[in-house]
């Protein structure tokens, strides 16, 4: 066997994600030599096995070869019989240095814990590995899924930060599991229901989620894989041993692991926070605008100003280097802390070297001081953490979302099968892959008829834009945000905004005035923001946009101008962007519908349809088209369809910029006009609908018609037909894969129709997602009940782990009602419960938080 160094395990390691196999075998002892020979023709880094039905005089390497160590727990002979099974055991390649992990002993089920050293996956927290077995003894679960979930919570008490991956056969009859969460069925006794619904509380409460949806001969899951990580679970075809039907192996592939940060880039920048204002508003007001702005272009004032602007920046704004989130200690340690940090270190380092017991004895005393200084800091950041939220939340709210998950790149991102390893090149990677979501543009000839709609009743042409309101809306700013493609951030503006006001103003009406909108406010930075999947890969994230600060003000006025006379001809059933119009009348008006038809006996088909990069699509030809159609004439059209064109947008990340691209394309996201634009983009889109109802919320449409007869469903695709058509004259993508036909009814016996766009069937289901809300076809919302209290529960979990050190009630409450109680609340008018089965549901999240902070705070209850 030969030792690797440590980096090299970790390389290694960094190269691929961690892979484990798992599978009950229903007794190994008889099959040890054909598994250990199946076993060498693989390399899995962990295996792990239930049903071993091992006993002492089986020797581990009868059963696994040199390369891996193997924790084992044979079965207990007390309760062994054929209904028991029982035994576990987990095999570790040597090179991760598997650590065991002592349980107190417990005779109704087997577990064993081993501890993966974060240094050995190129992670930032350690793996814990938890395989257990459940016999399928209903009179014993209960109490065994409680001594599961003391010995869960016990680990995750001792260290809130590891990682960890419960895995093996628990024999719960009454749980099923979907790609959304578990149901519960009754399949056994109360008591078993009540226990089972306890434990996957629990570990949704603890932050875990279940990934194997693999289902046995009988339909059934008893093989769980529960983690707080991403994991891929697959089906194993080559098993290591012979397969059960009840049981079907599988693999399990752990994701992000070794996922280091990218290093932020060390230029140096101005620091606004520490600028002196009352200089620079004095050299402000001691400038003539008017020489400045002597330029025949639009761009030619702006650059003037700009030059004004950095010149004083760089006279009266200090610059210093950023260490963002990579600095080596954490943010709470203080000057004297790390200095006591280093003097131990190098007491530690000559002890070593010479072996001086006067060195030992500085190293021990620099090491109990540290302790006590170290206490000391965090207690004292704790309490002014806690203490902010009353003077200045977003430091408080920082700490919080500082814990909740880390906002870093991975070092090493992959697209297109291609590695990057540095910022400047990963941010080109991203760069490329949201430059491919952008479409074509029409022919500049390109004609849109609207003969059939009536032109608006108001127009607009010309606008003028006092200084009075430049001032108020610079005023207004949030200091807290960050900068633009111009380097500066909205504290600058808003700290110079009385001598300011006046410059931006004559920009303002000039730009207005020529028709022209400046290129420098067109330039658009990207934030890449993580969704889901792996975090090295840049497919799995969508793109932010930061725009320019006094670009956007100059878009307030002018939205605050058209807004009332684009609103009038945008229908009612459009309910995204506009005033007193939200999700909720949204669903409200839908449900309303639904719920008065089924309850006369009736069937409602509804039709989701799904938008590819509504946004980004946006035909710029038609769109100006249809404003003129809507009343936007003269001066403030050309306006418009400069602000729209030869844009561009660069991606930013950790203080490294990739180059501009042309976005062809699309209304900028992150703007005030963009979803106003997209608004009168699809105005006219429910005149294609003769039969059926439509409502929208922004770029999610559904359609939607009563159905008495089959003649009902043929004018509900007609209408289907006729919106396929508009979707294709118009420009707009529609992802026929992601659409969805779902028939709301109670009848025993409905009417199913084949409905298709373009001839390609849209997909049936009996449950779908609608703007937060989950309906099924009978609308009792128990999946909604089901799926937004795990989410409460994981959040739970969150918020009193996060909360331990707080005794301030006011900080666990907001943070509780921020995390927790807004996913019980949110859309509650449309889903209230009526059945005390989901009001308990409910209201466990509730009794289980006072539970938690009930011995903390007794007096407030």
């Amino acid at each position: 066997m030969y030792a690797y160094p440590l980096g090299v395990i970790c390389l290694v390691m960094a190269n691929k994600s961690l892979s484990i196999y798992y599978q009950n075998v229903r007794g190994l002892r008889t099959k040890c030599a054909a598994f250990q020979l199946n076993l060498l023709s693989n390399n899995y880094d962990i295996v792990v096995i239930t049903e071993t039905w091992l006993c002492d005089g089986i020797f581990d390497r009868e059963i696994a070869d040199d390369r891996y160590v193997v924790f084992r727990q044979d079965r207990n002979l007390t309760l062994a019989n054929k209904k028991t099974g029982g035994g576990v055991m987990m095999l570790v390649r040597r090179e991760l240095g598997a650590l065991s992990v002592a349980v107190d002993d417990y005779s109704g089920f087997e577990v064993v814990i081993i501890t993966i050293p974060a240094r050995a996956l190129a992670a930032t927290a350690d793996l814990q590995v938890i395989t257990v077995y459940l016999p399928p003894d209903p009179a014993r679960l209960p109490s065994n899924i409680d001594c599961l979930v003391k010995i869960m919570e016990s680990l995750y008490n001792s260290n809130t930060r590891n990682n960890y991956l419960l895995i093996g056969d628990f024999n719960l009859p009454c749980v099923g599991w979907k790609n959304y969460g578990p149901i519960y069925l009754k399949k056994s006794t109360t008591e078993v229901q009540n226990s089972s619904m306890d434990l996957v509380e629990s570990i949704t409460f603890l932050g875990m989620k279940q990934y194997n949806l693999l289902q046995n001969y009988a339909g059934n899951t008893l093989d769980l894989a529960f983690s707080n990580l991403p994991l891929i679970v697959t089906e194993c075809r080559y098993p290591l041993s012979r397969i059960d039907k009840a049981h079907p192996p599988f693999t399990v592939n752990i994701l992000d692991l070794n996922i280091t940060p990218l290093v932020e880039s060390t230029v140096p920048r101005p620091n606004y926070r520490k600028g002196n204002y009352d200089s620079l508003n004095k050299y402000f007001s001691e400038l003539h605008w008017e020489t400045i702005f002597n330029s025949d272009t639009i761009d030619g004032m702006l650059d003037n100003f700009y030059s004004c602007i950095n010149d004083s920046i760089s006279k009266h704004i200090p610059f210093s280097k950023r260490c963002g989130n990579n600095r080596k200690y954490p943010v709470w340690f203080s000057s004297a802390l790390i200095n006591i940090i280093r003097e131990k270190s190098k007491a530690h380092m000559l002890w070593k070297r010479f072996n001086n017991y006067r060195d030992y004895s500085e190293f021990c005393m620099l090491r109990h001081r540290q302790k006590q200084v170290q206490r000391l800091c965090y207690d004292q950041y704790i309490c002014s953490v806690q203490n902010s939220i009353k003077v200045n939340s977003k430091a408080f709210w920082s700490y919080i979302k500082s814990i909740r998950g880390s906002s870093n790149y991975p070092k090493m991102m992959t697209y297109n099968s291609r590695k990057y390893v540095d910022g400047q090149s990963i941010c080109e990677a991203f760069n490329v892959f949201f430059q491919s979501v952008f479409g074509t543009s029409s022919d500049t000839n390109f004609t849109l008829d609207l003969d059939e709609h009536t032109p608006a009743s108001d127009s607009i042409s010309k606008l003028h834009i006092d200084k009075s309101m430049v001032e108020k809306f610079l005023l207004q700013l949030d200091v807290n945000k960050g900068a633009g493609s111009d380097g500066i951030p909205p504290l600058f503006w808003h700290k110079c905004a009385k001598q300011l006001s006046a410059p931006i103003t004559f920009i303002f009406n000039k730009s207005l005035k020529e028709g022209v909108f400046p290129t420098v406010w067109k330039k658009a930075h990207i934030v890449p923001v993580y969704k889901k999947g792996s975090k090295m890969e840049i497919e799995n994230y969508r793109g932010i946009s930061i725009l320019n600060v006094i670009g956007k003000i100059f878009e307030k006025c002018v939205y605050d101008a058209i807004y009332p006379v684009i609103v009038k001809s945008i229908p009612n059933n459009q309910h995204g962007f506009l005033k007193k119009r939200s999700t909720i009348t949204n669903l409200t008006c839908f449900t309303e519908f639904v719920l008065s038809n089924m309850e006369k006996g009736g069937q409602v088909d509804v039709i989701y349809t799904d938008f590819e990069k509504a946004f980004d699509r946006v035909d710029h030809v038609i769109l100006l088209c249809k404003l003129q159609r809507l009343g936007i004439h003269g001066d403030l059209l050309r306006w418009i369809k400069s602000y729209l064109t030869n844009r561009s947008q660069a991606v930013v990340i950790r203080g490294f910029r990739s180059s501009f691209i042309k976005t062809p394309t699309g209304v900028p996201q992150g703007s005030h006009l963009g979803p106003l634009l997209y608004n009168s983009y699809i105005f006219d889109i429910s005149a294609c609908l003769k039969h059926a109802k439509n409502l929208m919320y922004a770029d999610d449409k559904k359609v939607y018609m009563k159905i008495n007869s089959l003649e009902d469903c043929y004018h509900l695709q007609s209408d289907l037909s006729s919106l396929y058509a508009y979707y294709e004259r118009n420009k707009i993508n529609v992802n026929i894969k992601k659409c969805q036909c779902i028939t709301f009814s109670r009848k025993l016996n409905t009417i199913s129709f084949f409905y298709h766009f373009d001839g390609k069937a849209i997909e049936r289901t009996n449950h779908i997602r609608d703007l937060g809300v989950y309906l099924d076809s009978k609308m009792t919302y128990s999946l909604h009940n089901s799926t937004i209290t795990q989410k409460a529960f994981k959040s739970l979990g969150f918020v009193l782990r996060v909360c331990r050190p707080f005794n301030d009630i006011n900080a666990i409450i907001s943070v509780y009602s921020s995390y927790v109680r807004s996913v019980l609340e949110y859309a509650c008018p449309i889903w209230s419960p009526q059945y005390n089965i989901y009001i308990n549901r409910l209201e466990r999240v509730q009794r289980k938080f006072i539970k938690h902070i009930l011995p903390t705070f007794p007096i407030l209850f």
